[in-house]
């Protein structure tokens, strides 16, 4: 034993644990790490790792987008995508600019949305039907600055598409996508009632940059009424549009302005969100009578 008392060739420090090299990176580094997963990935995976991963994952910085991408089957998850989509929009602190939203958006829902998002500019639904139709009137007023509305497989009214041009001065896209075995069928004889919602678009909507209509019952009546409205139009998307029929004038004068153009015909391959994951439809079916 040594004059202090310590037994010779041993000590009482404990080993000292080295910290793996990526625990040291600063947290800008990391949030821009997580900022590329969805919303799910960072509440039910992320942000459990350690406590750094929490602290950056909990910065309002993180959630200025809001993706809640998922498969649909709501039913085999262990958590309600409603309950964690209203915490993301907490966290934001009302920061949020981009929110996609798939199979499971409520009315209730995006009014939530609504009253904490204003500065929103982005707002993407699919697979929502009917559910959330009525109130996008209302939702819609409160989103002042959005700048991009994408509907797929999600309807609007007429009232709806009439308060987008209200009160978003700023709309450069709008995406209202459906395939024909959606809705009522092919047994309107009505052209006026075909083309209801390409008219109001026409009437309401003069900012539009680039309009997608997929699977639109419109005739060549509501091209027309677009292409006379629409100023700065300059991408249309006509796919599965059936009742369209691109004759030389109407051909002569979208050749004369849209920069890009798809064709009634044309295939939906690069599609962002396919067909297929919200119905069965057949894509050779749909112009057997065209």
């Amino acid at each position: 034993m040594n004059r202090k008392g310590k037994v010779k060739g041993k000590s009482n420090s404990q080993p000292v644990v080295k910290r793996p090299p990526w625990m040291e990176l600063p947290e800008g580094i990391w949030a821009n790490i997580l900022h590329r997963l969805g919303a799910v990935e960072i509440l039910e995976t992320a942000e459990k790792v350690c406590s750094k991963w929490r602290r950056v994952c909990k910065n309002p910085s993180m959630w200025r987008v809001i993706d809640m991408w998922n498969l649909g089957d709501l039913s085999d998850m262990d958590y309600d995508l409603e309950v964690m989509c209203r915490h993301a929009v907490d966290r934001s602190e009302g920061e949020v600019v981009d929110i996609n939203l798939q199979y499971f958006a409520t009315a209730q829902l995006l009014e939530y949305i609504a009253e904490r998002s204003g500065k929103l500019k982005r707002l993407s639904i699919a697979c929502c039907y009917g559910m959330v139709c009525e109130s996008l009137v209302e939702v819609v007023q409160k989103l002042p600055l959005l700048e991009e509305l994408s509907l797929t497989h999600t309807t609007i009214t007429i009232e709806g598409i009439e308060a987008l041009g209200r009160s978003c001065p700023w709309l450069k896209s709008f995406k209202l996508n459906s395939s024909l075995y959606m809705g009522s069928g092919d047994y309107f004889d009505n052209e006026d009632v075909r083309n209801e919602e390409a008219l109001a678009i026409a009437k309401n909507l003069p900012t539009l940059h680039h309009l997608q209509l997929i699977g639109n019952r419109m005739t060549n009546k509501g091209v027309e009424a677009i292409l006379d409205n629409c100023p700065h139009l300059v991408s249309l998307d006509l796919r599965l549009c059936k009742y369209v029929s691109l004759n030389k004038v109407l051909s002569n004068r979208i050749y004369g302005r849209i920069k890009d153009l798809k064709h009634p015909h044309d295939s939906l391959a690069g599609l962002e969100f396919s067909f297929e994951a919200c119905g069965e439809y057949d894509e050779d079916q749909m112009f057997d009578d065209y």
